[in-house]
Formats: C-alpha cells, sequence, structure tokens
C-alpha cells in the first residue's frame, strides 16, 4: 500500500494578485466592446420566434455576440445551418447607431437602422377585401 501525500501550495504570489487584478480589468475593458441585443430587441425577436415554432417553421435558435456584432441564428432543423441569421452590427464608437440585416445563408436579404423594420418582413400581412354591396 502506498500513501500519498498532498501538500497545498499557493500558487498565487503577491506580485501575481497585480496581474490578475489588471487581466480582470482588461476583460472588463474588452467586454463593453461586445455588441449585444437589448432587452427590447429581443423580446420582439423572440415573440416572432414563438409564433413561427408554433406555425412549425422553425425549430431552434442560437445567440452570438462578437466584437462588431450580435448574431440571433434561427434553424430549421437543429443541426442544419442557419436558415436565417439576425444581426446587429455597430462600427467601433458607434454603438447608439446600429444597423440590422437578415442574412440567408450569406445573401443580405435586407437591411435597415430599425430591427422592427426588419422583423415584419417575417410577418404575413393579411389582406381584407371589403365586400361590394349591390
Amino acid at each position: 500500500m502506498n500513501i500519498v501525500k498532498f501538500e497545498i501550495k499557493s500558487y498565487i504570489s503577491s506580485t501575481n494578485k497585480t496581474n490578475i487584478k489588471n487581466n480582470a480589468f482588461n476583460i472588463k475593458k474588452i467586454e463593453r466592446n461586445f455588441i449585444f441585443f437589448s432587452k427590447l430587441e429581443l423580446t420582439s425577436i423572440l415573440s416572432l420566434y414563438s409564433k413561427q415554432i408554433s406555425k412549425g417553421h422553425w425549430k431552434d435558435y442560437a445567440l452570438d455576440s462578437k466584437i462588431d456584432n450580435a448574431i440571433f441564428s434561427i434553424y430549421r432543423h437543429t443541426q442544419d445551418k442557419p436558415l436565417y441569421q439576425i444581426v446587429k452590427s455597430s462600427q467601433k464608437g458607434f454603438r447608439n447607431k446600429p444597423n440590422f440585416y437578415i442574412k440567408k445563408s450569406e445573401e443580405v436579404i435586407s437591411k435597415s437602422n430599425n430591427l422592427f423594420t426588419i422583423l415584419s418582413n417575417f410577418e404575413k400581412k393579411l389582406s381584407i377585401k371589403k365586400l361590394k354591396k349591390n
């Protein structure tokens, strides 16, 4: 029978503590540069998504955030490529003026500064015909 003795060592020295604090500061600085969907934007996208789910057109979604854009990908089947991608992009320093566009594979279907204009492309518009009175 072998007896193994473990020693607890402190791997963080006093000089490394300042490096960790600087790294945490740099991570927070990088996170500030990422683009995200706002609560209102995400709510409107998810309400459209739930309508399409109930109709059986869409099945799954994925969210992705990068430094210059945020992507909401819509899948028809779980293991396929995204059917549509709703992208919010912004140039560095222009976080308050994003551009929204819808991509189908690599083709941009529509582009606008307003998300609701983009999402209206998915809504089925009903036409109501008036009856003529004789």
